[in-house]
């Protein structure tokens, strides 16, 4: 059964939102989003600079400050979902290409989602998501009761399905959903995001897989290993919270595995190229690269393969599909086929 809302439903929660929720969301955000500008002073050369280092426990890389230049920061975490809310908000529009040039950016394609997939043996969802499926307007469709899902109810089953995947309880997706009221214009109760927790539940195998993996970190004496052998030790002394940063290590880990790979060979590849294209920055899944536009085809061509190498889990042989963007601001950038260039 599906969880239907009607329109008087609907119109009475964006009421009390607009009204008491969002003025106190947007404070948060206003706050957060001047503190980001605030540390994104260029230099004289209007730089922006960072360092990028293997120090988490995923071994993902993560970007800091430097002594090396005064103006360098953290420049993995500029949002970008909260840029549709207002102007003002659209942080990543500020960096911009050479003249000459553009800005080009490639991402392993719904990378964590096939990871969770393929680590809960979960091989029908995985191969809808390689396929190119929709799958949260599937899953949307099958929360709301409805044979057609709106955007905002495709949000809300995607917020639902990834809080899901690493074992959060109904009270934390209720809470993640609410975040975003002023986004959605809907408060959620957590009776009602109960429901919806069930209809996911019912149509994915992740009960299992919390279990095998809880059983895995009891019998290893909190150790896990992703597909390609890297090994974590978990020392949390909480249950649910070991549980959480295992399940959660497994295909973050993978990611950062399939990047580290990758850009060595990138950096190899890019020394043909040092005039026509740059790498910039690795943000989790994605490299962001200055580019020629003639140079363009190229790189897509050269770079593809190193990010969608094949590799196994749990014996099934897969690989992530990559998406490219380009455009003349890092906010602005528009995806492209790359294989029809």
């Amino acid at each position: 059964m599906g969880n239907k809302f009607t329109i008087k439903d609907i119109a009475e929660r964006r009421a009390v939102t607009a009204a008491v929720v969002e003025p106190m969301l947007r404070g948060i955000r206003d706050r957060k989003v001047e503190s980001t500008y605030k540390r994104l002073e260029p230099d004289n050369e209007s730089r922006i600079h960072t360092v990028l280092s293997p120090d988490t426990a995923s071994f993902r890389m993560s970007s800091g400050e430097s002594l090396l230049w005064a103006a360098s920061t953290n420049l993995q975490n500029i949002e970008k979902k909260v840029a549709k809310l207002d102007p003002a908000y659209r942080v990543r529009d500020i960096f911009i290409a050479d003249p000459g040039y553009e800005l080009v950016a490639v991402d392993l394609s719904g990378a964590e989602a096939v990871l969770c997939g393929a680590y809960s043996d979960d091989w029908t969802y995985v191969e809808k998501l390689l396929s190119g499926a929709d799958t949260h307007s599937e899953l949307a469709c099958a929360m709301f009761g409805v044979t057609e899902c709106t955007a905002l109810q495709r949000d809300i089953a995607k917020t639902i399905r990834y809080a899901s995947q690493y074992a959060a309880k109904v009270n934390t997706i209720t809470i993640n959903l609410n975040r975003e009221a002023d986004t959605t214009g809907i408060y959620f109760t957590q009776e009602e995001v109960t429901i919806f927790h069930k209809t996911l539940l019912q149509k994915h195998p992740l009960e299992l897989w919390w279990a095998n993996t809880k059983r895995a970190l009891d019998k290893q004496h909190g150790v896990l290993y992703n597909c390609f052998g890297y090994k974590r030790t978990f020392h949390e002394p909480d249950p649910d919270e070991r549980l959480k940063q295992g399940l959660s290590f497994l295909p973050q880990s993978t990611v950062a595995w399939l990047m580290n790979l990758a850009l060595p060979q990138v950096h190899d590849l890019l020394q043909d190229y040092q005039q026509a294209a740059s790498l910039l920055l690795q943000i989790h899944d994605e490299l962001l690269f200055q580019c020629k536009p003639e140079a363009i085809p190229d790189l897509t061509r050269f770079v593809t393969p190193y990010l969608t190498r094949l590799f196994k889990i749990n014996g099934h042989e897969l690989h992530i599909p990559v998406e490219w963007k380009r455009g003349h601001s890092w906010g602005t950038m528009k995806v492209f086929n790359h294989k029809e260039l």
